[in-house]
């Protein structure tokens, strides 16, 4: 641990104590000797912190901060607090909308000063790290921007909103909540066209106004019943149970994930039977695609059909 760690620690352990600490007690704490610190305490007191011996406590405390007020000077955080936010930047510059990162590059510039004065190199993240993002949509900046800004003041908003079947609706929306989902970002609305809770993706906003009206709310409970209930982003009251049989190859695999907090699973011999409501089957119907060969669609019996289909087309298309 070095100064700076020690400093930090020590000032959490005077704020967190109502009485005074002791020297031996700081040190034990730390793992390091009394001498050392008493110099941070020394260093501490240099920047102004408000820290004095008691004989009566015969102990370290901070005197005349009652309200917590005192803070050390700049971002004092320890070496591994730095290296995990410095983590989290790298994760946000690949993940996070193009405003976002272009905001953080002030803090990302701080975080790296501190580092190289650990004698830490920044760069070591890029370097052993590697995220690639699959399917990954770029968003309009103005549309995250705004539709954030109506989520923290409560605020409706008017947006045109190109579906995947490329139909264009303009709609009036009370943002809910945003979702970073399989790579994409989606937004949890009231729809007052629809009178009903929708998922929109905010890559498929192409406009999107404040409106002043206050936005009608919607109790997490009821949230949670319609967004949870059914599988994938795909929401809303389950109406069917797939029942998908996964063959050996990948049935262990298959037995150690959970795609849904409401599946049902069970061992047939070497093979895994999953049971999965769903309200609407086209995210059900791709990740079904992504394990054939190797699993087997036995109920109902629609959504048995729009999987032959696809694959029937599939194959016509690469025999021609």
């Amino acid at each position: 641990m070095d100064k700076f760690d020690r400093i930090q620690q020590i000032h959490r352990e005077l704020r967190s104590h109502r009485r005074p600490v002791s020297l031996a007690k700081l040190a034990e704490i730390l793992e390091c000797s009394e001498r050392t610190i008493r110099r941070n305490i020394e260093t501490m007191q240099r920047y102004g912190a408000p820290v004095e011996y008691s004989r009566r406590g015969k102990g370290w405390h901070y005197v005349d901060d009652k309200a917590d007020r005192f803070e050390l000077p700049g971002l004092w955080l320890t070496a591994g607090e730095l290296q995990s936010l410095s983590l989290l930047l790298h994760l946000l510059e690949n993940l996070a909308p193009n405003n976002l990162t272009g905001e953080l590059k002030p803090v990302e510039r701080e975080i790296k000063k501190l580092l190289a004065a650990r004698g830490i190199q920044p760069s070591v993240f890029r370097d052993v790290i590697k995220i690639l993002p699959i399917g990954h949509r770029q968003l309009p900046t103005h549309a995250f921007q705004l539709i954030s800004e109506a989520l923290m003041n409560e605020q409706q908003l008017d947006i045109e909103y190109l579906s995947y079947s490329q139909i264009n609706t303009q709609r009036r929306i009370s943002p809910q909540g945003l979702i970073y989902y399989r790579e994409n970002w989606y937004l949890d609305a009231w729809c007052h066209l629809r009178k009903n809770l929708r998922t929109f993706s905010v890559a498929r906003i192409s406009t999107v106004k404040l409106h002043k009206a206050i936005l009608k709310k919607i109790s997490n409970v009821k949230r949670q019943a319609h967004f949870s209930n059914s599988y994938g982003i795909f929401s809303g009251k389950a109406k069917y149970m797939a029942t998908l049989r996964f063959l050996p190859a990948i049935a262990k695999e298959i037995s150690q994930q959970q795609w849904h907090p409401k599946q049902t699973g069970y061992w047939q011999g070497e093979e895994y039977v999953l049971t999965i409501p769903y309200a609407d089957e086209r995210e059900l119907t791709q990740d079904i695609l992504r394990y054939t060969p190797h699993v087997l669609v036995e109920a109902p019996s629609t959504l048995h059909q729009s999987v032959l289909a696809k694959l029937e087309t599939a194959i016509k298309a690469y025999s021609t």
